[in-house]
This record gives C-alpha cells, structure tokens and sequence, in this order.
C-alpha cells in the first residue's frame, strides 16, 4: 500500500519521529520500520543523562532523564507517530503524548519495561518477558532493515579481493545471564578455517560494540596464525558492517545477538549460530527460576525462549551445518499494521465524534 504523502485530518503530511539512542542492533531496528512505512521521518539521536538507570514507570512521563541538549530538538508539536526501542525511551514518548493531549501514536520495538497499554503497538521478540495483549505482537526475530543497505564502492572492491565461498563470522558479546568464552569463539574461528583450508574460500570477521576488546584480540591472533586469507573488521569504519554482509557467502553468528542473527537471516544466505554459555548469574538464576517457575521468561529478557523459537521456525543452523532460510518480511507486515493503524486514526477523526457507532 503506497502512503507516500499520507495525511493527517487537517491535510498536513503525517509526521514520524525515530528515537534512536546508543545501541546500534536497537536503531537498526527502529530504523527498519521507519523506512518500510514509506513516508519521511526525522531521527532524534537521544543522549540519556544517570536518571535513565531508573525504571520507566518510576520517571513516569518527562523528559527529565535526557541530556539537556539533547531535549531541544523534542521541543514544538509532537509528531503524529513515534517508533522507539528500550525501555529509556519510554519516559520520553509518555510525555511526548501527554504533551499531544493524547493524540500522538506510539510503537515501541522490545521490551519497554512497563505495560503494553502506554503504546498503540508494541512489538517483542520471544526472549522478553512481556504479557499477551490485543497490541502486542510477537515476531521471530528482530527487526531488520527493509531492502540492501548502502555500500561503499570501495568496500566492495576490497572485500571482492577475499575469495569466494567467504565465511564471515559476526561476534556479540556476553550478557546478564550468558557468557561468550575466549576458548569457544576461539575454536568456532578455527573450525571456520579449517573449513576454509579444505574447500577453499576466506573468512571475515566483525565484532560489535559489544564485544570486549580481548575476545576480538583473541580472533585476530587465530586469524593471523593462519595461511587462510582472512579479515577482521573494525567495528567502525571500513568495510563497513552492511558491505561485509553483502560479500559474505555464509554468515556465522554469536547466539547472543538478536539483531545479528535477524540480519544475517533474513540475507537468505546458509547460517550458522555459534552457542554461549551460561555467566555464573546466570546458572544460579536459571536454575532457581525453572525451580519456581518452569517454563516462564526470565527478567529482562530470556535467550533460550528466542533459541527454541529460530528452532521452530527452521532458522539458522550450526557452524557445521548452517541452514538457509526464506523467512517473511516482519518487518513489511509490522509496517502494514502500523499504517492501518495510522488510516483508521485519520477516518475516525475525518468522521468525528458523532459518527461512533
């Protein structure tokens, strides 16, 4: 359904804002449904001052928790819609509607900490221990950007130099309750090039924000022991993340990151999902929770619960037998729900008050 130019009641184009914060997987994502709407939007780089530690339904609805220069551009008439993500943007979008008399639409991607009710839609992946509810829609996997992203010329020429069948391998970090061992990745690396040294081709690698600067040390060393013609990326910079998913052949994937794993998924190329394993806390954690409460999510958020349902759905393998996939496109059918969303707000304000059945 086209909506470019759509219009709110008074004929003026409808205005979307994207609250991004400092999470790179989280922006992606709210990034990818703004684009699918098919309308502009603005991004507004949100930067969160030590009262965004609290709980979002402590701060309740203001913007006091946002650095003071950041809180200029959330200044004038809210937009007709907001797409966030994590639960510090929550205060801002409550007072944003508290501001619109009610008015302004909101959907948040995750977790928000707080009731469904606060949003016209909220949209979870499994490992978040949120309630049923008429708005809540629950998908696979998160989120990922509508169509190629763009890539640098020059990045695809230096990763075309790097022979095919090329492996590339995207490295999270650890969690609460799961750890990402040195000894683990390290032999997941070797496997790759042990691959690699049989059949031919290269391996890539990148890390995340998230990644600690030993465990990416620890695969640049393995890498450089070998005769196999590898890379290690920066985790900014060139190539960029979005070139080395469009070069690579096969992706492998640290368990921990949803927004990688929907990424490297939702390419249709063969993946392979390298395990973690649980942190102390987490053993501990699990062990008391599945004792009082078997089968329910863990606070904030659960990964065996978004494991068992990318099993269900047939994707994603293993790092010796990756699996290709055709999954939908989530992040299309969130978008069309968004935009029902949208039209039917406008026929009813079109219609007034009267015209309630």
């Amino acid at each position: 359904m086209a909506v470019v130019g759509m219009n709110d009641k008074t004929g003026r184009p409808i205005r979307v804002w994207a609250l991004l914060g400092p999470h790179r997987g989280d922006n992606n994502q709210v990034l990818a449904l703004a684009e699918a709407l098919g309308f502009p939007f603005e991004e507004k780089w949100l930067r969160y001052n030590p009262l965004r530690r609290l709980q979002p339904a402590l701060l309740g609805a203001t913007l006091k928790s946002v650095a003071a220069d950041a809180r200029t551009q959330l200044e004038g008439e809210p937009p007709d819609l907001t797409i966030s993500t994590g639960h510090r943007s929550v205060p801002v979008v409550r007072a944003l509607q508290k501001r619109s008399g009610g008015k302004m639409h909101s959907v948040h991607l995750g977790y928000p900490r707080i009731s469904p009710k606060h949003f016209d839609l909220v949209v979870p992946t499994p490992e978040y221990p949120i309630a049923d509810a008429p708005n809540v829609v629950r998908v696979p996997f998160a989120l990922s950007p509508h169509g190629a992203r763009p890539v640098e010329e020059a990045d695809r020429a230096l990763l075309a130099s790097y022979p095919r069948p090329r492996r590339l391998l995207l490295i999270g970090g650890p969690t609460l309750y799961w750890h990402l061992s040195e000894r683990r990745l390290v032999r997941a690396t070797k496997r790759l090039l042990h691959a690699v040294r049989w059949a031919g081709g290269s391996v890539l690698a990148v890390g995340s924000p998230r990644s600690p600067s030993g465990l990416l040390s620890s695969v640049a060393a393995t890498l450089e022991q070998s005769s196999v013609p590898s890379l290690l990326a920066p985790i900014e910079g060139s190539p960029s993340y979005a070139a080395l998913i469009e070069a690579a052949d096969e992706i492998y994937v640290t368990a921990d990151s949803v927004a990688m794993i929907a990424d490297a998924v939702m390419t249709g190329k063969p993946v392979g999902i390298i395990p973690i394993s649980k942190s102390k806390l987490g053993k501990a954690v699990m062990a008391l929770a599945d004792r009082v409460r078997p089968g329910k999510r863990l606070f904030p958020r659960d990964l065996r619960f978004f494991w068992a349902s990318l099993a269900e759905h047939g994707f994603g393998g293993t790092i010796d037998e990756p699996r290709a996939s055709d999954p939908p496109d989530f992040t299309a059918s969130i978008a069309e729900r968004v935009r029902r969303l949208l039209e039917q707000s406008g026929q009813r304000a079109k219609a007034g008050p009267d015209s309630a059945p």
